[in-house]
């Protein structure tokens, strides 16, 4: 790593950090690119990632040197962890800007405590050459299972439709849909487990319009529905059993043939895939059709 404050940069990471390794390269990652355009790669480890400038007796995770003009904050944000979900707070005294990956989204402020999603980027003015030329660093969020459009697939178990058949879950009422071509049917019979599995799930979307395919770990989802394993009681524990159970379980509910799963798929060694519908429904009749 260069030397802080001499006039090289410093991107990327704190010394022993490493990104190798087949676990390393499953984990969410930040790209750090500085004011210059050199890049490098910084893995999110553990449940907190610190951004800013180096201070004596203190540097954090990722230094952003080198900075001249004194732009950078010796705390500028702080990255942390809840239930899988990575989230980003802006502590800097100049400021942090979000530069989000949906189309048409517009560069702003960071408010608060906010989600990250792939492909986000968190902009750091680095040099201000002039008032029209702003140099930035730039920290592009990078999901190990990005959210993704969903790809075609035909014969999907769907009366012949030709669309891919998804699920779509109604927060407000708690109901859940299957959907697929111009239909959409209402689900029935799922447990409470089986509603936390889908809403979680639902929820890592990118919430634009469309069918879009989203990936978690098994770690995150037994989280997510028994919570972190710090908070279970004495002596009980929860793993990859309890949670294929409830992934059965949410299968003879959503799947047309559970025993071909293609709503809800099993991801070899990292999780399970979900197939998520944003968005309206098109339906011929205008009403959501029942299955029992």
């Amino acid at each position: 790593m260069a030397p802080v404050g001499r006039g090289r940069e410093n991107v990327g990471r704190r010394p022993g950090r490493t990104t190798g390794g087949r676990r390393a390269m499953r984990r969410a990652q930040l790209k750090v690119v500085s004011p210059a355009g050199r890049a490098g790669i910084h893995v999110l480890e553990g449940e907190q990632c610190t951004v800013g400038r180096a201070a004596p007796h203190h540097e954090p995770d990722i230094v952003l040197a080198p900075d001249p003009q004194g732009w950078v904050s010796r705390l500028h944000c702080i990255l942390d962890l809840e239930y899988g979900h990575w989230w980003v707070t802006d502590h800097a005294r100049n400021g942090t800007l979000l530069q989000p990956a949906d189309p048409g989204g517009e560069i702003r402020a960071l408010r608060g405590r906010e989600p990250l999603r792939h492909g986000d980027t968190l902009l750091v003015l680095g040099d201000m050459v002039s008032e029209e030329e702003l140099l930035y660093w730039r920290l592009t969020y990078v999901d190990a299972h990005a959210t993704r459009p969903a790809p075609p697939r035909h014969a999907d178990g769907w009366d012949g439709e030709r669309e891919r058949a998804a699920v779509r879950y109604d927060v407000v009422g708690s109901r859940v849909y299957r959907t697929g071509g111009e239909r959409e049917v209402l689900v029935e019979g799922l447990r409470p487990k089986g509603h936390q599995l889908l809403r979680h799930m639902t929820g890592r979307g990118t919430g634009l319009p469309g069918v879009e395919a989203v990936t978690c770990e098994h770690d995150e989802l037994i989280a997510a529905l028994w919570r972190p394993p710090r908070e279970w009681p004495p002596g009980r524990g929860y793993d990859r059993t309890d949670l294929a159970g409830v992934v059965r379980a949410v299968r003879r509910c959503v799947e047309p043939d559970p025993g071909d799963p293609r709503v809800l798929e099993t991801v070899p060694t990292i999780g399970y895939r979900l197939y998520v519908h944003q968005g309206p429904v098109p339906r011929g009749d205008g009403h959501a059709h029942r299955i029992d």
